[in-house]
């Protein structure tokens, strides 16, 4: 799948699993963009009180550090579903294309472990921060905020690998094997 256009994948998936997967995907990277615009406002607050009247906003760096991570995380399904991870195919590029094919399978394979194994760490994780109470050292933040839309993008993620794995397993070319 080539990535000319950003709603190349909406228009080529016939299936109604994948139309959904790439709108959520979709509005969750928007929302990190959200979330980065809001980040770039706190520190443009931030500095300007700085250098104005010797007072940044407190605990400044705990949102920014928060509000990195939520956009980050944000971002991954979307990525993934336009295939725009960056791939090294140096030695892969002159291989056989059912060769490649099963590389893509594997590696989406693996991906889908990686991100399945994170959803469930951090849904762990989430339940540690509520249990222990855990806080930001300033602003006295539940830690466990920032983690709800790490567990739904990775959640998403895993759901974007498998319906990729898939539909690479039903594309692949079985006549080129030999």
């Amino acid at each position: 799948m080539s990535n000319n256009s950003l709603y190349e994948y909406s228009i080529r998936s016939n299936d109604k699993f994948g139309r959904i997967l790439f709108y959520l995907s979709n509005f969750l990277s928007i929302f990190g963009g959200c979330i980065l615009i809001i980040i770039v406002i706190i520190n443009v607050f931030s500095i300007s009180g700085r250098v104005l009247f010797s007072s940044p906003l407190l605990g400044d760096f705990e949102l920014v550090e928060m509000g990195c991570a939520i956009a980050i995380f944000s971002f991954l399904p979307f990525c993934h579903l336009k295939n725009g991870n960056v791939i090294v195919d140096f030695f892969s590029s002159k291989f056989p294309l059912y060769i490649r094919q099963l590389l893509d399978i594997f590696s989406n394979f693996i991906f889908l472990l990686v991100a399945s194994f994170f959803t469930y760490r951090m849904i762990y994780g989430v339940i540690d921060m509520m249990k222990y109470k855990e806080q930001t050292m300033l602003l006295k933040l539940p830690v466990w905020i920032a983690f709800i839309p790490g567990v739904f993008s990775f959640f998403l993620l895993a759901l974007v690998c498998f319906h990729i794995l898939l539909r690479e397993i039903i594309n692949m070319d079985l006549n080129k094997i030999k």
